[in-house]
């Protein structure tokens, strides 16, 4: 079994060096303003009330520490396709293999929520698209034509993308900006806030579910975009630290302005049943026609086909990339690591997506069901690239972007990130960690071979979280009251990181006395 993360090395050295930092910072904000900012903030606000403020600020919170890491994985290790590579390198081929199917399942539904997302808003238009949310069998057969057509134009080279996408993204973020500034601008109503019963209508937990399961954290998904596309940067050192964090910066106070906008500016006679009885199927453009904006409801229906197509159009070339590090770990065929050599471009890894994201689209055909089952999975490779992070620090302290900051950020980033994982709820938590294994199932195929078992702690974290989210109070049979089940999860997840660490101290240093193993520190300067 081969354990270097780079299955086909010189399949790296075809991608193209070209992205600057307007080139990045662009396509991170045309990944993160995509789908989410249309529906996030009203599916928090008919599942919280005004609590989905907090579910904001937690998600803020995790998403910063998340970007914190990824900038120093790629500040130390500049490759693409690294969000499934870097745990592989750290801690060795069992972790690869979970992280890699984890980051498998998130590429492959990435483009299906663009597509289903920018569906639903075009059913305005075009009657028979849409019914009761979710797409039609008409809607879906259209779905999966303009996902095709997008996936085409990222087979011609990062460049080409890097250009068209600079335009519209400006565009992208034109709109939704606009869209805070008018909402608020035409009436701030605090008389929601009691007549909809207060701060936290239906208690902190709801708060707290928001987070994963209204799309909170699938809105800013796309912030490692910059990270994952390090290995085609003309200096990652410089240009992804600047990317993500101005990405960030932006998008959490669109986010926050939209989610105020929505719970304030919504006419309080809709809220004769509450927060959750309010019913908005094109939730942005109706509000702003209910406020007397009616041209801002046609502007806004023409951005929510525009927007996620922006995305898709990005998307669809950072989540091949996402493929193609997990061909690289092993976890999928070495047939899909390979690069174009006229392009520089992963082709079949865009194929692949392709494919599976068209039988998503067929199945779901619901922007919400995609986006909160993706969600759960981009939870888990965040706390695999915290475990990266702490490995490599410990192992080579030295040529970090967060220095001396690089283990507190991790853990924290770390726990959060599976408190999200358990806050998902019980529904998600019994779907999502089974299909998880199927990794380890992978892994112990490929492994039958070798003896190396190291990473179990990631398995037995799993299924800790698993029993916990049976017995909580987040969807299970509430054994556990709130908020003593967070407070489990969070210790559990304490001692998840602590074994993490260590198992990963012990490979990195048997890998370094090791000739078949890769070393960091060699590899780092190979991918400058």
């Amino acid at each position: 079994m081969a354990t270097d993360p780079s299955a086909a090395p010189e399949e790296d050295r075809r991608l193209h060096r070209a992205l600057g930092t307007v080139s990045l910072t662009a396509m991170t904000l045309s990944s993160v303003i995509g789908s989410g900012w249309l529906f996030a903030a009203y599916n928090a606000a008919k599942v919280a009330g005004p609590a989905a403020l907090l579910s904001w600020v937690i998600t803020g919170v995790a998403t910063l520490l998340v970007s914190l890491v990824f900038i120093d994985l790629a500040f130390r290790w500049p490759v693409t396709g690294g969000n499934v590579r870097w745990p592989q390198l750290a801690s060795g081929p069992m972790v690869g293999a979970v992280v890699g199917w984890a980051v498998f399942l998130q590429a492959v539904y990435a483009g299906p929520s663009e597509a289903t997302a920018l569906m639903q808003y075009a059913g305005r238009w075009i009657p028979g698209l849409v019914e009761h949310e979710t797409l039609t069998v008409p809607g879906r057969i259209f779905a999966v034509a303009v996902l095709g057509l997008f996936f085409f134009v990222n087979m011609f080279g990062v460049r080409l993308v890097a250009r068209v996408n600079n335009v519209v993204t400006a565009i992208k973020i034109a709109v939704p900006a606009l869209t805070v500034v008018l909402l608020l601008a035409s009436g701030f109503d605090t008389t929601n806030y009691e007549v909809g019963g207060g701060f936290a209508p239906y208690g902190l937990s709801a708060a707290l579910t928001a987070v994963v399961g209204s799309g909170l954290v699938y809105s800013f998904t796309g912030i490692n975009a910059a990270a994952v596309l390090s290995g085609e940067a003309a200096d990652a050192r410089r240009t992804v630290p600047r990317a993500t964090l101005i990405a960030l910066g932006f998008s959490f106070a669109l986010y926050l302005g939209l989610q105020l906008a929505m719970l304030f500016t919504l006419p309080t006679g809709m809220l004769g049943s509450g927060w959750h009885g309010i019913n908005l199927n094109s939730p942005l453009a109706e509000l702003a026609s209910l406020v007397g904006m009616v041209w801002l409801s046609w502007l806004l229906l023409a951005d929510a086909v525009f927007s996620p197509a922006g995305s898709m159009l990005v998307s669809a070339g950072v989540k091949g990339r996402y493929s193609y590090g997990a061909a690289q770990n092993g976890i999928l065929p070495r047939f899909f690591a390979s690069v174009h050599a006229g392009s520089g471009i992963p082709r079949r890894a865009l194929l692949l997506n392709l494919s599976a994201g068209a039988v998503i689209i067929l199945a779901f055909g619901s922007w919400k069901s995609i986006a909160s089952s993706l969600s759960f999975y981009y939870g888990l490779s965040y706390a695999a690239v915290s475990i990266a992070v702490s490995v490599l620090y410990a192992t080579a302290p030295d040529r970090g972007w967060l220095g001396r900051w690089s283990q507190p950020v991790a853990f924290s980033s770390f726990v959060l990130s599976g408190l999200i994982l358990y806050w998902s709820t019980w529904t998600k938590v019994r779907v999502a960690i089974p299909l998880l294994l199927v990794g380890y199932l992978i892994y112990l195929w490929r492994a039958r071979r070798s003896g190396h078992r190291g990473g179990m702690w990631m398995i037995c974290l799993l299924l800790a979280l698993t029993g916990l989210s049976y017995l909580g109070s987040f969807g299970g049979v509430g054994f556990l009251p709130a908020p003593v089940d967070s407070i489990l999860v969070a210790l559990a997840c304490g001692l998840g990181w602590w074994f993490g660490l260590r198992s990963g101290i012990v490979w990195r240093r048997d890998a370094d006395s090791t000739t078949d193993r890769p070393n960091p520190n060699s590899q780092l300067e190979r991918t400058r």
